[in-house]
């Protein structure tokens, strides 16, 4: 059986590009932390658009408490 591995485009993000190994390693840290406490709007659209399940964690705080 073979592992389907997912290949990342360049993002920009606000002023700045990712690269697809920063978007590795973006992932990597998502699956590491429960919460992420601080993260631009930016950044957020990212991962919600690039892993919608690991959003919640970088939900903003507002949306959070209402939860």
């Amino acid at each position: 059986m073979t592992k389907k591995r997912r290949s990342y485009k360049l993002r920009l993000v606000g002023d700045k590009v990712m690269m697809p190994a920063d978007l590795k390693r973006l992932h990597k840290y998502m699956l590491d932390v429960e919460h992420i406490g601080v993260i631009s709007d930016e950044m957020r659209e990212v991962v919600q658009s690039e892993w919608p399940r690991a959003g919640a964690q970088a939900a903003p705080e507002d949306a959070a408490r209402l939860s």
